[in-house]
């Protein structure tokens, strides 16, 4: 069972929506220049924010928890 619309509209009423997007670049605070390859702010159960990225600089893959870094 998915996650209700109004209480994903509540939470994000008050914390905000997902702070990244698949396909956007940004600027991470460990790795420099990445850009998110999948991921999902919203899970079956609730807030998943879980992403995963590559590095830029380097092509490393890597994965974590979204946080609301610079968009470049």
């Amino acid at each position: 069972m998915a996650v209700e619309n109004w209480v994903k509209e509540l939470t994000e009423s008050v914390i905000g929506g997902s702070p990244l997007r698949v396909g956007a670049r940004y600027l991470h605070p460990e790795d420099g220049l990445i850009e998110i390859t999948a991921g999902q702010y919203w899970g079956n159960h609730g807030r998943s924010n879980f992403w995963h990225w590559v590095i830029i600089a380097t092509g490393e893959e890597r994965s974590g928890y979204g946080d609301d870094w610079p968009s470049v």
